[in-house]
């Protein structure tokens, strides 16, 4: 599977290490955004010192394979005397929560004689300052360590303040670079870690890198570390756990990759192989913490956007691959909003956009006014909660709509995968709010923006108003759980009549907005209908809206809307599952691979490329790309 970007080690958003070329030694490797961050690999025979990993001096061993699986990334070298296998991946295990979170990258190396003879053999990994955010040596400390007999090597910063900014694009400045596995180095350019043996035909060979944040997240002024720390006392134990358990985490991590292809295999190759090109970097997008008050917190970073935190937009489309493996982290992402939509800042009668900028959790930052008072310099976005003041954004960039069905629906998922009644009870007053709201704003909507922001604001949006009904559908099954009475079915029912009325296409596709009769678009939002078993729109609309996906299907996809060539790899998978023969999901990610295959942009799976020519139009290492495993949800759960 060819891929514009591979990825080498990811563990947070802070780092996101990939590898953006075909073969490891034509360039060096980059954090997720494209910032230089150099990562050396050296394989020595019998004296003679080889390239596998970075650019350098020393001559390449030439690469062979590169076989991308969802969590792990495998590579083979080979001259003549020696083949090199060299892996890289993390302890991302769905049912441990703390392995999960604990911010480690194995890099495993066996070297096999291929001549016959035995070698003298020695593999390093270098570390070089780039990974420490500054550019000056001498403001960098190193030293070593030792854990349980272990000694490693740590870097970082001399003089660093955690959590003092926030931002997008832009690696951290704080938190401690280590290696641990073989003999450790200080040098001028980094830390090194080396491993060697003599005389053998073949050697097998493990180290670890992390990357030790000290504090992960400031929510909403409580300093939170990650959820690892609460297993591990120190990242030395944390890395020395994970050497010492090599084994066994990695027949987990292998386990779990075969239940996600088994789970997949029946969509084709292209569909696997584009579930294995998201995986990781859904994950290296989050970091998971807990606050004080014991709730486990799954703070998303919105990358290559606006690097927002836990925007509710971003969680909702990720949904699919969590409501099947680990429906817990969706509660984990919707704390916060509720958290912070109940206090006294927030006066709305909708939902928030998000509660922050990654990492600083403390108010929703998007469509806030450039106010000196609330907003002068990056540092306050750490008090936005405490402003005194109600009037500090600007309604017309807000989406109220969009999130307050987002919400709902995703409250009332989590509820059906879990059984978890008390979190629709202690949030049952503010989820009231907001689907009174989408009551009272009806179907045919004013001009509004949806998650589709980039696209622009758009009047009677179709597609918009579908996820106001099915956020009224599910307040009217969360009140029914609870023993409350209401009609909030019925209002739901009576709004999806009115909606294909006022469309005026009965039992076609429907249009983008009410007034364009001849406009479509992608009506991802319809999922829900049949995944809840509602049936609020005839099957004749799912069988038009999949003939006109067809219809307008290009080399690398369905565009979004009738406007503009561009679309969303995440709502193409989520409107194909509309399609009873399933053919489309196949057909879609046909496509998507051949994007993959062939764009010259050297980044990570974007979720908005170009459908008529293989470019990016902007987004990639984004969480979004969970939304790939929609048809997936929809062969375990759907009607």
């Amino acid at each position: 599977m060819k891929l514009p970007a591979y990825p080498i080690a990811t563990i947070d958003p802070h780092f996101s290490i990939w590898s953006r070329c075909d073969s490891l030694t034509d360039d060096d490797t980059y954090l997720w955004c494209g910032i230089r961050m150099k990562i050396d690999g050296i394989l020595s025979v019998d004296g003679e010192s080889f390239r596998f990993l970075g650019k350098g001096d020393e001559p390449a061993i030439e690469q062979k394979e590169a076989k991308i699986t969802p969590y792990i990334s495998d590579y083979i070298f080979e001259n003549e005397k020696v083949r090199l296998s060299f892996k890289t991946w993390s302890p991302f295990l769905f049912d441990d929560f703390h392995l999960l979170s604990t911010p480690v990258a194995f890099f495993d190396t066996t070297v096999t004689s291929l001549d016959g003879e035995k070698h003298q053999l020695s593999v390093s990994f270098t570390a070089t300052n780039e990974l420490c955010g500054s550019k000056n040596n001498s403001e960098i400390t190193k030293y070593t360590d030792t854990c349980d007999g272990t000694k490693f090597a740590i870097m970082g910063l001399t003089e660093q303040e955690p959590l003092h900014t926030s931002g997008d694009t832009f690696k951290a400045d704080w938190g401690y670079v280590c290696l641990m596995g073989g003999e450790v180095a200080l040098e001028k350019k980094g830390i090194r870690i080396k491993s060697e043996t003599k005389n053998v035909k073949k050697a097998a060979f493990t180290c670890v890198i992390s990357y030790d944040d000290v504090y992960s997240i400031n929510y909403f002024g409580e300093k939170l570390k990650g959820l690892w720390t609460e297993k591990f006392p120190s990242i030395g134990k944390a890395m020395k756990y994970c050497l010492d358990n090599k084994d066994s985490l990695l027949t987990r991590i292998k386990a779990q990759e075969k239940m996600i292809l088994e789970d997949s295999k029946e969509f084709g190759k292209d569909y696997q192989s584009i579930l294995s090109a998201a995986a990781r970097q859904v994950l290296a997008a989050h970091k998971l913490v807990r606050n004080s008050k014991g709730q486990l917190l799954y703070m998303s970073k919105e990358c290559h956007s606006n690097g927002c935190i836990n925007t509710v937009d971003v969680s909702y489309p990720a949904a699919p691959m969590y409501l099947l493996y680990t429906p817990k982290l969706i509660k984990a992402m919707l704390v916060g909003i509720f958290e912070f939509a109940k206090m006294p800042l927030w006066k709305e009668d909708f939902a928030p956009h998000d509660i922050g900028r990654y990492p600083l959790a403390c108010g929703q930052v998007y469509a806030l006014k450039p106010h000196r008072h609330i907003v002068p310099h990056s540092y306050s976005y750490k008090r936005i909660y405490k402003a005194k003041g109600t009037n500090i954004y600007m309604p017309e960039f807000q989406m109220p709509v969009e999130e307050c069905g987002n919400m709902l629906i995703l409250t009332y998922a989590y509820y059906r995968m879990t059984g978890d009644k008390s979190f629709l009870t202690e949030n049952y007053y503010t989820l009231s709010t907001w689907a009174k709201y989408l009551r009272s704003k009806g179907v045919i909507l004013d001009n509004q923006l949806c998650t589709d922001d980039f696209a622009g604001h758009s009047k009677k949006n179709v597609n918009l108003a579908i996820k106001a009904i099915m956020g009224l559908a599910v307040f009217g099954k969360i009140t029914e759980e609870l023993g409350l009475s209401g009609d909030w079915e019925q209002t739901a029912r009576a709004f999806a009549d009115e909606l294909v009325s006022a469309c005026g296409t009965e039992k076609g596709h429907l249009p983008f907005s009410v007034d364009k009769k001849d406009s479509w678009s992608l009506k991802y939002n319809l999922v829900w209908d049949i995944l809840f078993d509602f049936k609020l729109f005839d099957k004749e609309i799912y069988k038009a809206e999949t003939d006109k996906y067809r219809e307008q299907l290009n080399a690398y996809g369905v565009p979004l809307d009738y406007r503009r060539d561009f679309t969303k790899t995440d709502w193409e998978l989520w409107a194909a599952c509309l399609d009873e023969t399933k053919e489309n999901v196949a057909l879609f990610s046909e496509c998507i691979c051949r994007y993959l295959a062939d764009t010259k942009d050297r980044n990570c799976f974007t979720d908005w490329p170009d459908t008529k020519q293989a470019k990016q139009c902007g987004f990639d290492h984004r969480t979004v790309q969970a939304g790939l495993w929609m048809p997936v949800l929809f062969r375990k759960f759907g009607k």
